[in-house]
């Protein structure tokens, strides 16, 4: 899963980026052609460690979120000439934007507007997505038309894209990202992500606050809810700088910390977990004396297809999935308890993998 994180100068955003993937990139008030950051988070799953402590394995394999952390956006981005190349292309393969806005004030870090509103910021971000996606299918649009008379043979694949970025336009000419418009798999695959056109992408809003106990940073951050709301879309909040800080404090001592921002605990966790459920992905997994380990897949994939992402041999030459879930092996501790109860399943290929599915795929080739 892969995840690129934007927001205005001075939002915090590497902070963010730092916070979620326990890195030391150098912040800069800076934006411009700034070179992006990139990080692995490992995705938190209390399963793995009771399957670790079941079987004690060699290896230990969670699943993991790569974030792409690109240079601030000023409000100017999304002017005629739109987003530049390499701002595009670090954020074309992304399958899902971080949108970081700024609710924490710092006298030593001025905000490029003078005032802090962070409702107002993320109104300013979507606009200049909307904006510089106008720009590319008002480019595009035309050459489809010239293509459609020099291809004869590609004018059914040429209609389907007028329609679709027709679609599009007209969803953003009423001042909606494209995600509203609920573009197809297909349309991302051939549309979406090869032309950069980043508000079509699942977009998961991050409040960067300092202290929500504070009656006005709290009524704030009740404002931006609202804002978001209106777009659509889901907030989660942090304390970046916080959060970062205390990455080498012993885990006992964090607590007391997050608490007195507003906070519950750390945030890593918390967007990870929205970002599953953004994009429809959940977890099976695979354990044994040599490893345990979690497998990100779409909601809905079916066996032979999970088996593809272990390895293509295992779905060219699958034959069953054996499935025990996670709650049976947490209660009966072993393959043979859950065997004598009865609920050790045996799946086809079109079986449809469930969140927590411990499964252990057999095949031939």
């Amino acid at each position: 899963m892969q995840i690129g994180i934007i927001g205005l100068q001075t939002s915090g955003k590497t902070t963010v980026f730092n916070g979620l993937t326990h890195g030391h990139a150098e912040t800069s008030l800076a934006g411009g052609d700034k070179g992006a950051n990139r990080g692995i988070a490992k995705v938190p799953d209390e399963r793995i460690e009771v399957l670790v402590e079941l079987h004690k394995p060699k290896k230990t394999t969670y699943a993991t979120v790569e974030f792409t952390d690109v240079a601030g956006l000023t409000k100017s981005s999304g002017d005629e000439k739109g987003f530049s190349n390499k701002f595009l292309g670090d954020l074309r393969d992304m399958e899902a934007l971080l949108i970081v806005v700024r609710v924490f004030s710092s006298g030593s870090v001025p905000h490029p507007d003078g005032t802090v509103d962070a409702s107002r910021d993320l109104d300013a971000i979507l606009t200049e997505l909307i904006l510089a996606d106008m720009t590319i299918l008002e480019n595009r649009l035309p050459r489809i038309d010239d293509a459609w008379n020099k291809q004869p043979g590609k004018r059914k694949e040429l209609d389907n894209e007028k329609a679709s970025l027709q679609r599009f336009m007209q969803t953003l000419e009423n001042d909606q990202p494209i995600i509203a418009a609920e573009p197809t798999l297909d349309e991302e695959n051939l549309y979406i992500r090869p032309y950069g056109l980043l508000s079509g992408k699942r977009m998961l809003c991050m409040a960067n606050i300092s202290d929500l106990t504070n009656d006005e940073e709290k009524a704030a951050f009740d404002k931006l809810n609202k804002a978001a709301e209106s777009w659509n879309m889901p907030v989660v909040s942090m304390n970046a700088q916080l959060e970062h800080d205390l990455l080498d404090f012993p885990e006992e001592e964090r607590q007391d910390y997050y608490q007195e921002s507003g906070l519950d605990g750390p945030s890593g966790g918390k967007v990870i977990q929205e970002s599953y459920r953004i994009l429809k992905q959940h977890s099976f997994l695979t354990s044994g004396p040599d490893e345990v380990r979690a497998w990100t897949i779409p909601i809905g994939m079916v066996a032979q297809l999970a088996a593809g992402k272990i390895h293509s041999d295992i779905e060219r030459g699958f034959i069953r999935a054996e499935v025990i879930t996670f709650a049976d092996m947490k209660e009966m501790k072993t393959e043979e308890a859950i065997k004598k109860a009865g609920k050790f399943k045996l799946e086809g290929k079109e079986y449809v993998v469930q969140d927590g599915d411990i499964i252990n795929f057999r095949f031939s080739v």
